[in-house]
């Protein structure tokens, strides 16, 4: 299987991050090799959560240490995701301009909570987002990067954005958890095409914390495959919905086309 370098955060004692990517990755056979951008106790919506690490965690030097130490490539798929502070940006442009094969997670917030981290942050992700090869991304994120109203942003213009975006950059592109009337929508754009798929949406109690870091991971896992986008848009979606809704059974969701939506 596949080497990936996976920067993300570092979280004792929650399923997210460096975590997720770690019980996705590791148990498919990947040689998983992981850089903390921040360390912390628990996931940052749970209370009296600890940080563990100052703001200075030289971020840029682990990725040296390990990127000798593992023999890490440029052209291995790196995973960036959780960033904390201005200062880690620095370092993860410093990473950018060494490795190529980027997947990027701009974790920035969601609907219903808004934005979770500083504006510093989610300016960085705006002016990065063009840059890399894949993204993976929340429907707010979409929103935020592109500068559009998530309140006013129907699925025909997500789609044809999609399709202008990844044609233009020549990327791919996940989409998750769009809402629509009880359900949510995943869609996944390339030069090839747009396709789509729903799931009936999942009430929880609270909120459920990692679900786009375990998506992110499954994202990451199926691009080492060499399938077609349709089918990582159906098998990352069937799996995560299993994860999530703790079915015993897969659900066989089936995407679409939406090219000429």
């Amino acid at each position: 299987m596949a080497k990936i370098l996976s920067i993300q955060s570092t979280v004792l004692n929650d399923l997210v991050g460096n975590q997720a990517a770690r019980s996705i990755l590791r148990p498919l056979n990947h040689d998983l090799i992981e850089v903390p951008t921040i360390m912390l106790t628990s996931h940052k919506g749970q209370n009296l959560s600890m940080q563990l690490h100052s703001k200075d965690l030289n971020i840029s030097k682990i990725f040296t240490n390990v990127q000798s130490t593992y023999n890490i490539q440029p052209n291995n798929l790196t995973i960036i995701g959780y960033l904390p502070s201005k200062n880690s940006t620095k370092h993860i442009s410093h990473i950018l301009k060494i490795q190529k094969n980027i997947l990027l997670d701009p974790v920035i917030g969601d609907v219903g909570v808004g934005m979770y981290v500083t504006s510093d942050v989610a300016n960085y992700f705006q002016s990065i987002f063009t840059k890399t090869k894949y993204l993976s991304a929340n429907f707010f994120e979409w929103s935020f990067l592109n500068k559009k109203n998530l309140n006013h942003y129907p699925l025909s213009e997500i789609v044809d954005d999609l399709k202008k975006f990844s044609l233009h950059y020549k990327s791919t592109v996940l989409i998750r958890s769009i809402p629509a009337k009880k359900e949510l929508i995943n869609l996944i754009a390339s030069p090839n095409g747009v396709w789509g798929i729903s799931t009936p949406e999942i009430k929880f109690k609270t909120r459920y914390h990692g679900a786009g870091d375990l998506t992110t991971a499954l994202y990451a896992h199926y691009l080492t495959q060499k399938v077609s986008e349709k089918k990582i848009l159906e098998n990352l979606t069937n799996d995560i919905f299993q994860i999530i809704s703790k079915k015993k059974k897969k659900n066989k969701f089936k995407s679409k086309s939406l090219d000429n939506l």
